[in-house]
């Protein structure tokens, strides 16, 4: 008996828990975001979250449900994990199409193509979900490349039959992204996730995404999935989405957005519905650290909001301009000690080791982040990211390697620092922190910036 013909998606989150154990631990929206796209388009969708698994068990689960297309979003650290099961699954699956998306494969199409069947680049919202839907409905298995109007299918990157086919990624309008569904959070393992984050941070915290994009140009940023463009949806729409969240037993929100606070109208509406919900729920967001006022942070801290992560980087001004960060170190100052004043938790990121900073910058930084009165703070070196300018000044796209592990002190390009000097003096700062904060403190010696 012939075993039944692929059908179906499956979509992966190539992260495993037990390889490298981040501090903070969500459920993949951008899986959640596809899903609920490809369920309203009638696509029966499969979630394969690593995060708690075994590789083998994965690879068992994605083979015995036969799936069609397999899609894998890629982080810079998931490349190895991805390529792994890429090549146990083709063994397993011969007829299955496989799909690479997110943000590497983003910013390095070229190491996924020819091994990957095709790669979604930049913002995958309708285009992915609207290939899987053509794709299957045409039931020609892998030939439908060769007949697809390639044009139809935004950020689409493929080499098919030795020619390679690109198209140029979009990033939608609000108006467009206003009518997605909701995110399907319901292929996750919320009990695992919240018995994982209230072991961490003492709270049963998920992450949501309310805007999109960032104007900002900073040096060592890259921006490969949503961009320059700032979009912000429906407030109403953000509101069911909380209360989605809460139906599922989580009691704390992480704010993932790049540029929440950015405007600042925006932020006090939000802020403003929340007081008038009386939602019980708190919650963290990233921040710049310009634009703030005494006024909007009392209100952030009225609303529930318990901790901030603002992208300080540097204790010299020097330094934040070779990074363009279009800030200093003063607006920084002030940022922390707007929030330490009214009660709301401050963390700080810092990079130290970047290229064109001396010593005595470093040590500025080191300085700094001891003499503020944060709650938490983080470090790391600076990873050029293909697409950006600093990748453009001091890295080579033939030779660049990701990072496999989260927090690391790894130099990948030439640089005048020592790598044993950095982390050695890096954990002697978070030591000096964490004799200041009376033993408390992360543990982590670094983090995204």
């Amino acid at each position: 008996m012939n075993p039944p013909s692929p059908s179906g998606v499956a979509l992966v989150y190539p992260y495993f828990r037990s390889k490298d154990p981040v501090e903070k631990l969500f459920p993949p929206l951008g899986i959640a975001y596809l899903a609920s796209q490809l369920g309203e388009r009638g696509v029966p969708v499969r979630v394969a979250d690593c995060t708690f698994q075994t590789f083998d068990d994965v690879v068992d689960r994605i083979a015995g449900a036969r799936p069609a297309i397999v899609g894998l979003y890629v982080m810079v650290t998931m490349s190895r994990n991805a390529f792994d099961l890429l090549a146990a699954l083709r063994k397993l699956l011969p007829a299955t199409l496989f799909v690479a998306g997110g943000p590497l494969p983003t910013i390095h199409p070229r190491m996924f193509a020819g091994r990957f069947d095709v790669i979604f680049r930049g913002e995958s919202d309708v285009t992915f979900p609207d290939f899987c839907r053509d794709y299957l409905s045409a039931g020609r298995g892998p030939a439908f490349l060769n007949t697809m109007k390639s044009e139809d299918y935004p950020g689409l990157y493929a080499e098919i039959d030795g020619r390679l086919v690109a198209t140029p990624p979009v990033h939608y309008p609000a108006e467009v992204l206003d009518r997605l569904p909701l995110p399907d959070r319901t292929g996750f393992d919320h009990h695992r996730y919240q018995e994982a984050m209230e072991e961490i941070a003492g709270l049963k915290q998920t992450s949501i995404i309310v805007t999109r994009g960032c104007p900002f140009s900073c040096d060592f940023c890259s921006k490969p999935v949503w961009g320059d463009l700032f979009r912000k949806p429906p407030l109403e729409k953000v509101f069911r989405e909380i209360d989605a969240i809460l139906s599922l037993g989580y009691t704390s929100l992480w704010i993932a957005d790049d540029c929440f606070t950015l405007d600042t109208d925006y932020l006090a509406e939000f802020c403003h519905g929340m007081i008038r919900r009386g939602t019980p729920i708190g919650w963290t967001c990233l921040s710049r650290v310009e634009r703030l006022t005494p006024g909007l942070v009392d209100l952030m801290k009225r609303a529930g909001c318990l901790r901030v992560y603002l992208g300080l980087e540097s204790g010299s001004n020097d330094t934040l301009r070779l990074m363009n960060k279009r800030v200093t170190v003063e607006q920084g100052t002030r940022a922390v000690e707007l929030f330490s004043r009214a009660s709301v938790g401050t963390a700080g990121f810092f990079m130290v080791g970047y290229p064109g900073e001396t010593i005595e910058d470093i040590e500025s930084t080191f300085d700094l982040a001891l003499s503020l009165p944060l709650d938490e703070i983080s470090f790391t070196v600076p990873l050029p990211l293909p697409g950006t300018p600093l990748f453009n000044r001091v890295a080579d796209l033939g030779s660049w390697e990701d990072w496999e592990i989260s927090n690391q002190v790894k130099l990948v390009f030439p640089s005048a620092f020592d790598e044993d000097w950095l982390g050695r003096r890096i954990a002697e700062t978070m030591a000096a922190f964490r004799t200041k904060k009376g033993g408390a403190g992360p543990e982590e010696t670094s983090g995204p910036c």
